[in-house]
């Protein structure tokens, strides 16, 4: 039980960097954490916000004066929420690696970018190819994402939207839904995603605005793989970052110490 009229951040406090709109990473990173660690947020802002290229450029030239934020309210790490933030830019893997570089050379403090977090899983475990389920993303970013990816040595063998997959009927409708994601939805496109690939390594979940946690053990129970989600990299990181030891079991074998071992190469 976390004692909040104490010192809530005595392990580490983590600041996210969020998307504009509605954004519960914190939440869902608290829901997972052990006891000791607290969370700040502040936001980007994009009026009319879609998830688009050019709405998320707009969004990512204000990730500077936010960690600049945390920095001066005194976190230990930062923490940017939204994949597509490594890649809507089109420039690859290096692009996103100076960003990186930049905004912990600017604050003083590590950074974790989420985007750069699914990378760093799949190299750290060593997969060499992966099939992806990039739910909510249209066409450019589904393309640009398979370009980040495959920079980084990774074999995509395949890569669908939630509109490829027929679990909407166009992009519209996946626009007009954002917020209102249903698990089922993240379950079906795994699922569709395992079946179309079965040589992959693995299965990306792509979209730091999607729930996974509470479906990836059972995922990869039901595909026989493991799942490595957009939220689950990034928690993990942060946890390695901070040195927290635990073993955290029932979330997928990204946070679980012993299914990543079960399922590394």
């Amino acid at each position: 039980m976390q004692r909040w009229g104490e010192d809530p951040g005595w392990r580490g406090n983590v600041g996210f960097i969020s998307p504009p709109g509605l954004d519960i990473t914190p939440m869902e990173f608290l829901k997972v954490s052990p006891e000791g660690l607290a969370t700040f947020q502040t936001f980007t802002h994009v009026p009319n916000f879609k998830v688009q290229a050019d709405m998320i450029m707009e969004a990512a030239s204000q990730l500077d004066q936010c960690a600049k934020v945390m920095k001066d309210i005194g976190v230990d790490i930062i923490a940017q929420v939204g994949t597509p933030f490594s890649f809507a830019h089109g420039q690859g893997l290096s692009f996103a690696k100076t960003v990186h570089r930049r905004l912990e050379e600017e604050t003083g403090l590590p950074c974790v970018l989420q985007g750069l977090s699914v990378v760093n899983v799949l190299e750290t475990m060593g997969f060499s190819s992966v099939s992806v389920a990039c739910t909510y993303y249209n066409d450019d970013l589904a393309q640009k994402y398979t370009k980040f990816i495959e920079d980084a040595g990774i074999k995509v063998h395949s890569v669908a939207n939630w509109v490829d997959q027929g679990i909407f009927p166009t992009q519209q409708d996946v626009d007009l839904s954002r917020g209102g994601y249903k698990m089922s939805h993240v379950y079906d496109a795994v699922r569709k995603s395992a079946s179309k690939a079965p040589g992959a390594d693995c299965i990306v979940i792509s979209g730091g605005g999607v729930r996974t946690l509470d479906l990836l053990e059972d995922l990869e129970e039901d595909v026989g793989k493991p799942i490595i989600s957009s939220d689950a990299a990034m928690f993990r990181e942060i946890f390695d970052l901070l040195g927290i030891g635990e073993s955290f079991v029932g979330w997928g074998s990204i946070l679980s110490s012993l299914d990543v071992r079960k399922y590394s190469k």
